[in-house]
This record gives C-alpha cells, sequence and structure tokens, in this order.
C-alpha cells in the first residue's frame, strides 16, 4: 500500500510538473524567437550559425542549466569560393556556341549560397537533355522501354517521390552524364495555390537544395568520430561513397527554358507537368536532344564544388537528476539550415527553447527531474546528419549504458493537419496518452484532442481500419538515426506535416509560417506532446516505454515476413520458415 502510494504521488508531482510546462507556452515567444534565428542562412560554415551558437547557449545558462559543448571536425561540400559561377547551365547549338546561359547565384546580401546539391561530382559534362520524370528505377526503365538511348545524356528530373541522392545514383546507373534536378509547378505550386510571398505555394524562381549522400556521418571517418587528430581516408576512397555524378539544382523558370524546346514523342500523361493556366506551361516531351527549329543542340552543365573540413559544435543543455542522475533523457533538434529554414529546422529548435522555458521555471521553484534530462542542439545535419552520429561514434558505449530514450523534434511543423510521428514501438501508449491531453491544431478538429486529430488524419491516408492511429516506423532522415540504428537506443520522431512547398528553399522564411500554422498551433501541439513524453521518461520512477508493444510489433512483422515468404514458395528452395514460428 505504501509503495502504491508513493506511485501514485509521483505520477501526480510528474503530470503537475508536465501542465506547467504547457502552462506557460507562447506562440508570440515562439514567433519572435523563430524570426530572431532565420534572419540570415545557418550554413555549417556561416558567421550567422556562429553567432547564434553563441546565442543559444547563453539563452541556456540564462534559463538555468548547465551548457556543454562537444566540436568536431568534419568534412563538408561547399560552392567554391574561387570560382566566379559555381553552377551554371549552358545551351549550345550544333557549332558548339553557346545560345543561353543560366546560373543559380545565390545572394551575396542576403548571404545565399549558390544553389548546389552536396556531394555532387565537381566538373563539367555535356550532353543532349533527356527528361526523365522524378528518376525513379521505373523512369528510367520506361524510357528504356521506349527505345530512347540514355548513354551520355543529361537528364532533366523534377523533384519528389525519391530521395535526390536515388535519383543521382539511378541516374548514373542507367548511363547518363549529368543530372538536373528542379521543383515543378505542378508539385510545388500546384494550380489554384498562390506562390509565396503571396501565398504558401513555391515560387518558380526556387531552387531546392540537399544532399546527395547515403549513410550517416562525415564520409572521410566513415567509421570512427571527426574529432581534430583523426585519421581521413584519401579523398579517392571516400568518394566511394558518393554518387560519382555531377548533379545541380535549378528553378522550374530555368528548367522550362529547356522543357519548352525538347524533341521527341509527347510524355504519358503522369509524367506531365506544369499545369494549363501557368506562364511556364507547355506540352512535355521526352526527348533526347532539342527540336530541329530551335537552334539548340545540346546542354553543357558545370558544377564547382570544393570539399573542406569545418568545425561545427554540438550543444547540449543539462539538468541533472535528483535520483538517477547516470541515467539520461534526451531531445534534441539541429541547428544548421540549407537556407532561412523556419521551417526546417527552427520550428524544432523554437520547441526545445518552449521546454527549457518552462523547466527553467520549475527549477526556480525547486524541482528537479529523477533522471538527467539533455537537450541537445545538433550541428551538421543537413548534409547527412554528421553532428550528431559523430557524437554517437564518439560516445556509444556510454551512451548505451546510460541513455533511456532519445526525442527528436526536427521540423516541427511543416503544416497543422497530420500528425506523423514515427518511433520504435515501445513509445505506442506513452505517444497516445500524451496526445490525449493536448488539445488539436486544426480548425476541423476544434473541440476535440490532438489524438482524435492523429487518429482520423492517419486511418484515412493509410487507408486502413485499426483501433490505433498509424505510427511509422523510423528510417534514417534526421537526428534520431545514429542512436537508433548504431546505438539501439529507443526513439520518437515527432512532426505534423502538410504541403511543405518550400522545403529547402530561399522561401522557407519568418513570412512563410503565417501559410502553414499561422497561430503556431500545431507546434505548440508538438511541443506539448514533446514535455509529456519528455517528463514522464525522465521523472517517473518506473520508466513508461512498453516492452509488450515492442513484442506485439515484432511478432506482427515475423508473421508478415513469414507469409510473404510462403506466398513467393521460397520453400522449395529450402527456406526453413517453419523453425521461424
Amino acid at each position: 500500500k505504501q509503495w502504491y502510494q508513493r506511485r501514485v504521488a509521483i505520477t501526480a508531482g510528474t503530470n503537475d510538473a508536465i501542465k506547467r510546462i504547457k502552462d506557460q507556452m507562447d506562440k508570440d515567444l515562439v514567433h519572435t524567437f523563430i524570426e530572431n534565428m532565420t534572419k540570415l542562412p545557418r550554413n555549417t560554415d556561416s558567421d550567422f550559425i556562429k553567432e547564434k551558437t553563441k546565442d543559444l547557449k547563453k539563452i541556456f545558462r540564462d534559463l538555468g542549466f548547465k551548457v556543454v559543448s562537444k566540436k568536431y571536425n568534419v568534412l563538408q561540400c561547399f560552392p567554391d569560393k574561387t570560382v566566379e559561377k559555381p553552377s551554371f547551365t549552358e545551351i549550345l547549338d550544333a557549332a558548339g556556341s553557346v545560345k543561353d546561359t543560366f546560373s543559380e547565384n545565390g545572394n551575396v546580401t542576403k548571404k545565399i549560397l549558390p544553389a548546389f546539391n552536396a556531394w555532387s561530382d565537381s566538373g563539367t559534362v555535356q550532353g543532349k537533355p533527356v527528361y526523365v520524370n522524378y528518376a525513379r528505377k521505373e523512369d528510367f526503365e520506361h524510357l528504356q522501354n521506349k527505345s530512347i538511348n540514355l548513354k551520355d545524356t543529361i537528364g532533366i528530373a523534377r523533384y519528389g517521390k525519391i530521395y535526390r541522392g536515388d535519383k543521382a545514383k539511378f541516374a548514373k546507373k542507367f548511363g547518363l552524364k549529368g543530372l538536373i534536378i528542379y521543383n515543378d509547378v505542378a508539385d510545388y505550386s500546384p494550380e489554384n495555390v498562390k506562390a509565396m510571398p503571396y501565398g504558401p505555394g513555391l515560387s518558380d524562381k526556387g531552387i531546392q537544395r540537399g544532399t546527395l549522400k547515403d549513410g550517416l556521418g562525415d564520409p572521410s571517418t566513415h567509421l570512427w568520430p571527426s574529432t581534430k587528430y583523426a585519421y581521413r581516408t584519401p579523398e579517392s576512397e571516400y568518394k566511394k561513397l558518393l554518387p560519382g555524378i555531377v548533379v545541380m539544382p535549378i528553378s522550374h523558370e530555368n528548367a522550362a527554358k529547356l522543357l519548352k524546346q525538347l524533341d521527341g514523342d509527347p510524355v504519358k500523361d503522369d509524367w506531365q507537368g506544369s499545369y494549363k493556366g501557368h506562364t511556364t506551361y507547355t506540352e512535355y516531351k521526352y526527348g533526347p536532344g532539342f527540336k530541329k527549329n530551335s537552334g539548340f543542340d545540346e546542354i553543357r552543365i558545370t558544377v564547382a564544388l570544393e570539399y573542406r573540413v569545418v568545425e561545427v559544435e554540438n550543444v547540449f543543455a543539462v539538468m541533472r537528476g535528483a535520483q538517477e542522475p547516470d541515467r539520461w533523457v534526451m531531445i534534441g533538434n539541429h541547428r544548421d539550415t540549407w537556407v532561412n529554414g523556419a521551417v526546417d529546422a527552427t520550428t524544432g529548435l523554437a520547441t526545445l527553447h518552449e521546454i527549457a522555458n518552462g523547466m527553467s521555471q520549475l527549477k526556480k521553484s525547486g524541482w528537479k527531474p529523477r533522471r538527467t534530462i539533455v537537450l541537445a542542439s545538433w550541428a551538421a545535419e543537413e548534409q547527412g546528419i554528421l553532428g550528431s552520429y559523430e557524437y554517437v561514434q564518439d560516445y556509444l558505449e556510454i551512451l548505451q549504458s546510460k541513455l533511456v530514450a532519445y526525442i527528436n523534434v526536427d521540423v516541427a511543423a511543416s503544416g497543422n493537419l497530420n500528425f506523423k510521428p514515427g518511433a520504435t514501438p515501445n513509445f505506442k501508449t506513452l505517444l497516445e496518452d500524451a496526445t490525449k491531453d493536448v488539445e488539436s491544431c486544426h480548425t476541423d478538429y476544434e473541440g476535440k484532442t490532438f489524438y482524435d486529430q492523429w487518429y482520423d488524419t492517419s486511418i484515412t491516408k493509410a487507408n486502413k481500419t485499426s483501433n490505433d492511429p498509424y505510427l511509422q516506423t523510423l528510417g534514417s532522415g534526421s537526428d534520431y538515426a545514429g542512436f537508433l540504428q548504431t546505438a539501439g537506443i529507443s526513439c520518437v520522431d515527432l512532426t505534423v506535416v502538410g504541403k511543405y512547398f518550400t522545403y529547402h528553399t530561399e522561401f522557407d522564411n519568418i513570412g512563410y509560417m503565417k501559410y502553414i500554422d499561422p497561430d503556431y498551433k500545431a507546434l505548440l501541439a508538438v511541443a506539448k506532446v514533446s514535455t509529456d513524453i519528455l517528463l514522464k521518461i525522465s521523472d517517473m520512477e518506473i520508466v513508461p516505454l512498453n516492452a509488450t508493444d515492442y513484442s506485439v510489433y515484432v511478432s506482427k512483422m515475423l508473421s508478415t515476413k513469414i507469409e510473404d515468404l510462403e506466398n513467393e514458395k521460397l520453400k522449395k528452395k529450402k527456406v526453413p520458415t517453419a523453425t521461424l514460428r
């Protein structure tokens, strides 16, 4: 009886602490924080990110946290500073004369780097242009089935459907010399959606940046942390981990100049981009090559990138646990951005800031968590999850023995309708309970809970019947990846998603927030769910991660795999499926 009463008292104290943090969360504070953090781009080697790193450490100290930082020297990829135009496209006539040129130069005044895809090959490549749709495997196979010769051509691909690094890999696999990638207005500023700054659509001048690299961490220190004096493999070795093809991102405005002049058969319906009524609309054709009467013959793309080692800094705000200080619960978000990055990833950083503010107020009243809480601000995520992964490699054994769970909040809100969490299965019950105690963030669910919103939108999207809302399996798309895949730590990733048209472009700025989450209701919903999970794991006597949920999930997955094997009649190939039951 005494044990039960103590458990009830501890739970009541935790719930009170959660409520007090939630109650102090303020949309105006969120707006001010995001506005201050996004005045300029936060590339990994920019002066602005260094300034904001100092500011963040001061904020955490002023809030009463112990601030610790860990620096790494990571290989990064940037436009070559010694070249006037590090990326440009030339349209050539049959004699090889340049008929038109366009470049993606960025903006010096706004400190925006020229547009580039990190880890592309550098060089100049020339060939006939061919439209490859989304550059998926099936897209290239469709072109081959039409007897279109892809060897030594330059692909024109639109973003979407698959990871851009896979687009590059498939382009190389099917014999292309180079690849141009652009944001088609059909996907990123569809009909009846106004473009920024007049609506949430992407301007046809927008260019999506992004990495092409597979795998986690620094490619030159692939199996060990990138400390200051770490051995680095030669460029000839680590380049084997990279796509090995020249890739350049361009705007739809410039891509349209090429697409309008392509020769060949008209594309099938689901390959057609743009839309009738848009200024860039044209009937898309496969190519290869330009129309006979266009005066154009081939295109030449030039990309000049440099690899250099950059010192980056992971920042940790620590509140030591009172009873179990050597057991940690960590919540993290990355600090670097491709351009200004209001959504990616400053919404996540603002979430950490709100939680830190609340914890600071609790600490002033004498509260301490049972276990140590760590707020982590990661460096260098955008070019391939470097900052957090180097840390995991560096402290692997310590993390495996001390870290109870990791909570990731990268993009807290890119919309306000679809809550789309991913987690290891033992978070299921905890996450469902947390969302039942938070108000919904969309007008369609006014008066209902965040759980109701999650359930309805996820069941509809998954097109399935279930008693539970849909919980995604985690992949490798953010800073949880190293903790999950290398350290084996229980992880959850929290986000509300929408049609995030300005992803990785210069139009992902503070002005964009009014279109996707105008009152920061979605961001604050994620912040409140994060608070609930963080404090329950760190403060309750028994860690509320459900091992039964994990075992049920594994059993279902195993049964499904066995059925798949049986359906494929692999028993005939002596696959012993019976032994797996």
